[in-house]
Formats: C-alpha cells, sequence, structure tokens
C-alpha cells in the first residue's frame, strides 16, 4: 500500500494532466452529444413549424369556364375579341391575399416558343377567403387572336398529313393557353399556381339560323347554325367565335412557393408588354 501511494506521490504531476486530460475527453464529448441534441431539437421544430404552415396555405386553383369571342368594324380595321372566362378558388387552408391573374398563349409554330399576351392583364383581386371562387375574364386582341388562328391552321394541316402519312404519331399540339395566378399567404409569402391547357379550334357561330338554344343560365336565348373552323383570311364583321378547350384531364395544373423578386419580374414584364401595345395602338 505504501507504494502505491509512493509512486503516486512520484507521479502526481503526470497523473494530473492524465486525469486533466480524461475530463477534457468526457467534456468534449458531452458537449457534442448536447450540441448534436439540440441541433436536431431545432430541426425537428423547425420541420413541425414548416409542416404546419404547408398544412394551412391557400391553394388557388385557375379554371377556364368557356371562350367566347366576335368581331366588329371600326371603320378603320376589323377589330377581335377572344374571351376567356376563367374561375379562380380557393381550396386550401387560409384566405389568399393580393392575387395577380394573367392570361398567355404559348405558340407551337412560327417563331420559337413565342409567347402572346393577352390584353389589359393583370386581372387584380384584393382577397380570396376558403372556398371562395370568382368569376372573371381576359380577352386577346386582334394581333394575337390572328396569331392563335395561324398556330391551329399550322396544327390543322400537321396532323391531316399524319393522318395520312403516320396514323400512330402522336397528334401534334395547338396553342397552349396558360392561366397564371400569384397570390401571397396571410404572413406574407408568394405563391403560384399555373393552369397549361391545350386551345383545340376557334369556330364561327352563326346566330341568325338554326335551332334555338340556351347555353348558360341566364344567358339570353341564342340560335346557332352549324359552326365552321375559323381562319384568318374570312374574318369578318358581326361574326361570333366559340373556342374549344381540351378536356381538363389532359391539362396540367401547377403549384409552388415564389419569391417577392419573381412576382416583381413578372408584373415588370406584363408592365412592358403593356407600354409596347399602346404604342402599337397608336401608330
Amino acid at each position: 500500500m505504501s507504494s502505491v501511494i509512493q509512486y503516486v506521490e512520484n507521479h502526481a504531476g503526470l497523473l494530473g494532466l492524465v486525469s486533466s486530460i480524461c475530463m477534457l475527453f468526457v467534456t468534449t464529448v458531452y458537449a457534442v452529444i448536447t450540441w448534436w441534441h439540440a441541433r436536431y431539437t431545432k430541426q425537428t421544430l423547425l420541420e413541425s413549424i414548416r409542416q404546419n404552415k404547408e398544412e394551412r396555405q391557400p391553394y388557388v386553383v385557375p379554371t377556364i369556364i368557356k371562350v367566347r369571342g366576335g368581331a366588329f368594324d371600326t371603320s378603320t380595321y376589323v377589330r377581335v375579341q377572344l374571351n376567356f372566362h376563367y374561375t379562380i378558388e380557393n381550396v386550401g387552408d387560409s384566405s389568399a391575399v393580393t392575387l395577380y391573374t394573367f392570361l398567355y398563349a404559348k405558340l407551337q409554330y412560327g417563331q420559337d416558343d413565342k409567347m402572346v399576351y393577352a390584353h389589359l392583364m393583370p386581372e387584380y383581386i384584393h382577397s380570396l377567403r376558403v372556398g371562395q371562387k370568382e368569376d372573371e375574364n381576359l380577352h386577346f386582341e386582334t394581333k394575337e387572336f390572328r396569331d392563335l388562328i395561324e398556330d391551329l391552321e399550322i396544327c390543322s394541316v400537321k396532323n391531316t398529313k399524319r393522318v395520312e402519312t403516320d396514323p400512330t404519331m402522336t397528334p401534334y399540339q395547338g396553342p397552349i393557353i396558360i392561366l397564371r395566378c400569384l397570390y401571397m399567404n396571410m404572413m406574407g409569402q408568394w405563391f403560384e399556381s399555373v393552369l397549361e391547357q391545350e386551345l383545340l379550334c376557334v369556330t364561327k357561330k352563326d346566330l341568325s339560323e338554326g335551332n334555338s338554344e340556351k347555353e348558360d343560365e341566364g344567358e339570353e336565348m341564342v340560335t346557332h347554325k352549324e359552326s365552321a373552323w375559323v381562319t384568318n383570311n374570312d374574318i369578318a364583321d358581326g361574326d361570333n367565335y366559340e373556342g374549344g378547350m381540351i378536356n381538363p384531364s389532359y391539362s396540367k395544373l401547377s403549384r409552388k412557393m415564389v419569391d417577392f423578386e419573381y412576382v416583381q419580374k413578372v408584373l415588370e414584364d406584363c408592365r412592358l408588354y403593356s407600354d409596347s401595345k399602346l404604342e402599337y395602338l397608336r401608330t
């Protein structure tokens, strides 16, 4: 026993160093475990908060209801308007505020991926509560209407040729109508909902003859004659048009969170187009 005490006394400094190193190692391990546990707890809390926020967010769904238009003489040219009537509905769990709605058409032929803008964008709604639905409309003007008709004509020719040569080929697409809605939640976060749906045709309606029918509740009784596809060569004063969209089952609806810079860019692009359109109309 005395030899052990003597050994300890002779090597007290070394044993103290070893003890300090062991204590330092144990403290380091304890600190690492504590840091990891705190970090894991923080991540778990943030994930719970994120999931709770995502579960209680607005979800605005745009839907194209019908497409109608007409042509009329302005004394200098025949002006055409093609109206896209649509609804936006909040199917989420909280209110949406500051809603901007935009309408475009992506042409498939002619110029590469040309985007055609609707007139007088954007459509603005201050708020949309949970379950609320609003009916709105945006329209394409003469030049844009003619671009759409040209794209449909090219698509029709291509599909006719496809049927004659190889019917097994995938049908060619017509212009894609893009209905975009930007909106905020109550915490100031921005979201974007986008509907992409193909425009199949635009037909001309003769309202003077044919069987009468009441197409929508609240509309006047009208009479239709057999419809015919519209071409750029037969647009005339007094024409009435109706567009046909592809079944919604074949359309695309997407939603994502976006930042404020993205929203600013979309609004600025719209403003620049509106300015150029006004200058075009002046000339």
